[in-house]
This record gives structure tokens, C-alpha cells and sequence, in this order.
């Protein structure tokens, strides 16, 4: 503390200033932001304690250790790696569906983007505490693949019929505004998620575009869109299931990767 212009009551106590001292709240980071590190002198609170204790300094406070506070304003937000990497499974599904490429079986197909679907509600629910932005990202759109699977897959197989060009059109239309509002939580989704979200709300206007004019090209493009919206959730979770099988295997080097 001696090497820092700090106010001399930091990190104290409770009876003379609790602000550093013990658990940080984001209101005592905010404190430490504005008075403590620099300007005290503007603080009501030393110039309370300058008048009661004089030039006596508590003996906590010349043995407190200096915490570079963090700016509650921008946390580190994690990465829903799995959540992320079940929407890159279904995405990347339903887009190569639209595609001339060799196709899976309707019902593996299917299949697979059910998991995928789930796997992203999951990640919405027991984000819903923490970050509700996210679980309502999360969930939301879990549900929207589900409903892809009743509105083109399904009748594919020959259960039920599809609704017209134009029915489709308009909701993937109300999806991708939906998904660019969500698009726009910058503070309160990981920088991923937002990329993902943008490429997203590219890709449903596309496909109601598509569906709207009846071009193949339009399709194609929307599908192409679609892939490449896949990805950064694919490559998160590998990366993150990687990490977790090299820390099971050899947690030595796994901790040493995650100092350095």
C-alpha cells in the first residue's frame, strides 16, 4: 500500500471502514474505483474518520494489502461451451438439409437434432439464475429446432404436412428478429455467443428470404450461412471437451497449461 496513493482507512474493519476489507460486493468495488485508489480526499467517509481518529492510522490498516478491484461493469463472462456446441450439432444439420450433399436418414437425422435441441434447453434452465439472458437464449431456441422438426422434417418423412412457402417465410422471419435482439445483450453474453447470435439472425432472415421467393440460390446461400453459423459453437465445445479429457488424463499437465 505504501507504493500507491490509497486512502490510509483501506481495509480495515468493520468499526472503522469495511470497504476492502474481507469480500469485495460490487458496491465496494465501485467505492474503491472512485475514492479509494486515488481520490479519498472527495470521500465523506475519510474526512469522518480523519475528524474522530485525527492522526492516529488503525494498525489494520497499516498491515492491509492492496486488491486491484474489477469494474463490476465488465465481468469475465463464461463460455456455455456445451450449450453452444448443441446448437453448433443442430445448426450445422439443418443447414447441410437444405444442401445437394448426401443426406443422413430423416429419422437419425431427426434423431440428432432432438439431443441437440435438449442439450440446449438444458443449458438454458441452469443458466436461468445466473444469467437469464442466456437461458432464455438458450431455450428459446432449443425450442425453435424442435419446432423445425415438426414444420419440415417430420412431414419429410411422411408424418404430417408442411406449411406453405409463405408460413415458413414469416417464421423464420419472426425468429430472426427475435434472435437479433438477443444479438444485442452485449453485456451479458460471452463475445461467442454474440458472434454465434449474429450469424444466426444472417441465417433465418436468408431462409425466409428464401422461402418468401422460392430461389434455390437464396437456399443454398442461407444453408452456407447456416454451416458457418455452426462453427464457433463445434469448435468451442471441442476445445472445452479436449481440456476436460486432458485433465482427466494427465491433470499435471493440465494445471500447468492453465497457470501459464
Amino acid at each position: 500500500m505504501s507504493d500507491r496513493n490509497v486512502c490510509p482507512y483501506y481495509g480495515c474493519n468493520e468499526e472503522v471502514c469495511d470497504v476492502g476489507c474481507g469480500y469485495i460486493s460490487p458496491h465496494d468495488a465501485k467505492m474503491i474505483i472512485k475514492f479509494c485508489s486515488a481520490q479519498y480526499a472527495d470521500c465523506l467517509k475519510y474526512h469522518e474518520l480523519a475528524d474522530r481518529l485525527g492522526e492516529r492510522i488503525p494498525a489494520a490498516a497499516r498491515t492491509a494489502t492492496w486488491v486491484e478491484p474489477v469494474h463490476p461493469g465488465a465481468p469475465a463472462i463464461p463460455v456455455p461451451a456445451f450449450g453452444l456446441f448443441c446448437f453448433g450439432i443442430t445448426a450445422a444439420l439443418f443447414a447441410l438439409k437444405q444442401l445437394p450433399v448426401p443426406q443422413l436418414e430423416i429419422h437419425i437425422l431427426s434423431l440428432l437434432m432432438m439431443a441437440g435441441a435438449l442439450g440446449q434447453i438444458l443449458t438454458g434452465l441452469t443458466a436461468l439464475r445466473v444469467n437469464p439472458l442466456r437461458a432464455v437464449a438458450f431455450t428459446a431456441f432449443g425450442l425453435f429446432w424442435l419446432s423445425l422438426l415438426a414444420i419440415e422434417l417430420l412431414p419429410s418423412a411422411g408424418y404430417g404436412q408442411s406449411p406453405g412457402l409463405l408460413s415458413q417465410a414469416g417464421y423464420f422471419a419472426m425468429w430472426g428478429m427475435f434472435s437479433l435482439i438477443l444479438a444485442q445483450g452485449a453485456e451479458n453474453l460471452a463475445r461467442t455467443c454474440r458472434l454465434v447470435f449474429a450469424l444466426l439472425t444472417a441465417f433465418l432472415f436468408l431462409m425466409a428470404l428464401a422461402h418468401f421467393t422460392g430461389s434455390v440460390t437464396l437456399l443454398h446461400t442461407a444453408a452456407v450461412v447456416g454451416c458457418v453459423c455452426s462453427l464457433p459453437g463445434l469448435i468451442c465445445g471441442v476445445r472445452q471437451g479436449s481440456q476436460e479429457v486432458l485433465r482427466l488424463l494427465n491433470p499435471g499437465r493440465a494445471q500447468a497449461q492453465r497457470v501459464r
